[in-house]
């Protein structure tokens, strides 16, 4: 039961900073706007981020989870965004696959994306990782 409270809270918090980001960065090139569905937009929002979480850093962090380098964990977790963004583009787009359509334009997904992975990734290892401080230190005798 922790494990989910741990997503749905991830999910949430994620989700809701990554809409915020979207919206800064369509703010910055198109300027002020705001839709009457706004609230639905954050609905996707939350929904992509939920299968980015479980579909492509649950399963990268579950992979390095043995290895007691942080850095490789977050690094995993900075490498998820952009994956998630080439894949997504390659299977639901129809762009031809170049530099210009799946990374120049896409950049700032790729940003928005690799910091919620990275952010994922470390709340992931402070919760699940090998020395994460939410384990209790075994007894060392008796008292």
């Amino acid at each position: 039961m922790k494990i989910i409270a741990f997503y749905i809270k991830q999910i949430i918090l994620l989700g809701t900073t990554g809409f915020l980001a979207w919206l800064c960065v369509g703010w910055w090139h198109i300027g002020w706007f705001w839709a009457n569905d706004a609230h639905y937009a954050w609905l996707i929002a939350l929904a992509l981020v939920a299968l980015f979480l479980l579909l492509i850093c649950t399963p990268i962090q579950v992979s390095i989870s043995k290895v007691h380098n942080d850095s490789v964990a977050y690094l995993g977790g900075l490498l998820a965004g952009p994956t998630a963004i080439l894949l997504y583009l390659a299977l639901n787009t129809r762009f031809e696959l170049n530099w210009q359509n799946y990374v120049t334009r896409q950049a700032w997904m790729h940003v928005i994306f690799g910091l919620l992975g990275l952010w994922f990734s470390f709340n992931y290892r402070r919760r699940f990782g090998p020395n994460n401080s939410f384990k209790p230190n075994p007894l060392r005798g008796s008292a």
